[in-house]
């Protein structure tokens, strides 16, 4: 416990924490991102088969 509070005390540590969470949060949001992107992609393409096999 005095590990802790002695890492929370020093301004080294905190920033630190805050480092962590930042790239949490931009990685976070990439996965989101690339994700919704892939999502779309996915359905382009499936649109795109179904009219390739309607022409048939």
């Amino acid at each position: 416990m005095r590990r802790l509070a002695r890492f929370a005390s020093e301004a080294s540590g905190l920033a630190t924490i805050e480092y962590i969470i930042g790239a949490a949060v931009v990685l976070g949001t990439l996965v989101i991102g690339v994700s919704a992107w892939n999502n779309g992609l996915v359905a382009r393409l499936q649109a795109l088969v179904s009219q390739m096999q309607s022409v048939h």
